[in-house]
């Protein structure tokens, strides 16, 4: 697990820095096996833990300058990586509710 400088992220989003710590992997197939691992309670978990931030808060953030920056930081990579483990949770849901 990756620990992230909290200066590097805005004050806003600083509670979900456990969960982008957890879920917000790099690289694809590690996300991906993780997500495959958790219940579907832990599923929910990470979707809904977004639910009490803000959408400008949260992607103004990842649409913003950094977007543009050929090396953005780590905090800014993993927070990304958060948004696509968190639509991969939405889409796994679907599919085991529709087993």
């Amino acid at each position: 697990m990756t620990t992230l400088d909290k200066t590097k992220v805005p004050e806003t989003l600083h509670v979900l820095i456990p969960v982008a710590e957890k879920w917000g992997i790099n690289d694809d197939y590690e996300r991906e096996e993780l997500l495959s691992r958790a219940t579907k309670e832990e599923l929910r978990g990470l979707i809904s833990s977004i639910d009490d931030v803000s959408d400008d808060d949260l992607y103004g953030w990842l649409e913003g300058p950094e977007s543009y920056s050929s090396m953005p930081s780590d905090e800014y990579a993993i927070f990304t990586c958060l948004t696509m483990a968190i639509d991969s949770a939405k889409i796994r849901l679907r599919r085991q509710g529709k087993e």
